[in-house]
């Protein structure tokens, strides 16, 4: 990975510029010539590697509102698709995304071109300076938790990348992916070429998650356990392979990950205990990892939650975050996640600020009026779906409405489903969008949609749209009740609705084409010509 740059935004926006090099090791981490002495050292490495991951370290030290690790990517990734709709441009900040004209700031450090591509690399190289060191460290037990868990982050990364930088695995496996380092690197080391989809989840994400969840498993098994959410163990690490099948088609191995990580501590929760906020990982028995935030590591604008919750002085005051009236509709009256929004309320005038509009998020909140609130990575819930889900495309109906019920039973009283088989538009536009198909036809269908009103905010819509190969279109009377604009119109001259599309694959940085000779560009438009 070579040192590059990054230059302007847009002009409507007051972005300061950035001309820095990508920093190779956040401020937190410790530099690999230090860091393997011992067991103790290298846990240190890796909590630095784990902090960075829910911190605001990813614009070069450069005034931005997104950047801030995983969630940051989970709501870009939920902004281009169809369920996640802006009530008007606020700060910007995620506007630039959901509007799509994101890629054409590839050359700037504080958007996602750069962001993205800076977390996800800074951290595979803080796994690889520990994985080089994988004699010292499989030694012991305690070891064998630090190794297994750098295996298993840094095949998460480059499933991040992948999902951002690339078309679809199953789809298009042999386009260009993103370039491989296994070991650790300078800004002195030869930049790589983009590897080939199949390369990267076959030769190094699948073997990295096979490693790791052993190498988990064996400490597990003797008693080496985490000590906070942050960290990840053995179920956690199936929860990340049960992903990872998902966008690879393997459905056995998906519902196998996925009860697997089932298996853990953490267990759903009943929608009673999910109202207030979500921002306490350790009060939540639900979430399986995520980031604890404390005065000491919280970022107040450039957070999560600023960019959700519309009552606090964050990003979302004047952008507010809402549903779509077609997911709104698809609860039942007696569903309680219809605590998560607000619902369908006549707004006789149209109020700039505040929560007051209709389908406005209260999902996720502040923790009262301070600047805290802890991130969520993933939650047991998403497991049940992921077997559901899984279970379904896998032929077998009778546990994927096992999986199904298991989590409506904790959401709406009322639940029923009659429906069966794994038919969906496959090559088509998704479900509720304009012109396509309104309500589920099949029991697949079904389990895609509570997968969208359940995971909506915190997971990112397009890698599903993407890995299911469909399309989408927005509809023109989501608006949010904002007189002033048109979520399906800012889309016009986007092409959305090909699951080819390269509309929603972020362009490489500039300062990566820059310093490597042997990096290939994406098309900055929506078609490979």
């Amino acid at each position: 990975m070579k040192k590059i740059l990054m230059l302007g935004v847009i002009a409507s926006l007051s972005f300061s510029c950035a001309k820095d090099a990508l920093e190779t090791f956040p401020s937190n981490a410790v530099k690999p010539d230090v860091v393997y002495g011992d067991v103790e050292n290298a846990t240190s490495a890796l909590t630095g590697a784990l902090s960075g991951l829910g911190a605001w370290a990813w614009t070069n030290g450069v005034s931005s509102g997104v950047g801030f690790g995983i969630t940051s990517s989970y709501l870009t990734a939920d902004a281009l698709g169809e369920d996640y709709i802006l009530s008007g441009a606020g700060s910007g900040w995620m506007w630039q995304t959901f509007s799509y004209n994101v890629k054409n700031w590839y050359d700037d450090s504080r958007l996602q071109c750069y962001t993205e591509w800076n977390c996800y690399y800074t951290t595979i190289n803080s796994c690889n300076s520990l994985i080089a060191s994988a004699e010292l460290l499989s030694a012991t037990n305690e070891g064998k938790f630090v190794l297994g868990q750098a295996y298993t982050l840094r095949a998460f990364c480059y499933h991040m990348l992948a999902q951002f930088y690339a078309r679809a695995y199953y789809y298009y496996p042999e386009d260009l992916c993103v370039p491989v380092y296994t070991e650790p690197t300078t800004s002195a080391t030869k930049g790589a070429p983009r590897s080939t989809n199949k390369q990267v989840y076959e030769e190094v994400i699948y073997p990295d998650l096979t490693t790791g969840i052993g190498l988990l498993d064996e400490a597990n098994k003797a008693g080496v356990t985490r000590s906070n959410k942050t960290q990840v163990d053995y179920y956690v690490a199936n929860g990340i392979k049960a992903r990872v099948a998902l966008a690879m088609h393997k459905w056995e191995d998906a519902y196998m990950a996925a009860e697997e990580a089932l298996k853990g501590p953490n267990q759903p929760l009943d929608i009673s205990q999910l109202k207030s906020g979500m921002n306490d990982i350790t009060a939540l028995s639900n979430v399986m990892w995520g980031e604890i935030k404390t005065p000491d590591n919280y970022s107040m604008y450039a957070s999560y939650q600023s960019q959700m919750d519309a009552d606090h002085d964050g990003y979302a005051q004047k952008a507010r975050r809402c549903c779509t009236s077609w997911l709104w509709n698809r609860m039942g009256a007696e569903d309680g996640r219809r605590a998560w929004w607000l619902g369908n309320f006549d707004n006789s005038q149209y109020q700039a600020t505040g929560q007051a509009i209709k389908y406005c998020q209260v999902k996720f909140k502040f923790q009262g009026n301070t600047w805290l609130g802890d991130y969520i990575y993933m939650r047991a819930e998403e497991m049940l779906l992921t077997a559901a889900e899984a279970y379904c495309h896998a032929g077998n109906d009778p546990e994927a409405k096992n999986y199904l019920t298991k989590l409506m039973a904790l959401r709406d009283p009322s639940y029923k489903c009659e429906l069966s088989g794994k038919t969906y538009d496959e090559g088509g536009l998704t479900l509720g969008s304009a012109g396509a198909k309104q309500a589920p036809q099949s029991l697949l269908e079904e389990i895609l949609v509570q997968r969208r009103i359940e995971l909506w905010g915190e997971f990112g819509r397009i890698f599903d749209i993407k890995r299911l190969g469909q399309g989408f279109k927005r509809v023109e009377t989501d608006a949010a009740d904002n007189p002033d604009f048109d979520p399906a119109s800012l889309l016009n001259n986007h092409d959305t609705q090909s699951p080819g599309s390269y509309a929603w694959v972020l362009m490489l940085p500039q300062v990566e084409i820059d310093g490597n000779p042997n990096a290939v560009q994406n098309p900055i438009g929506d078609t490979a010509n």
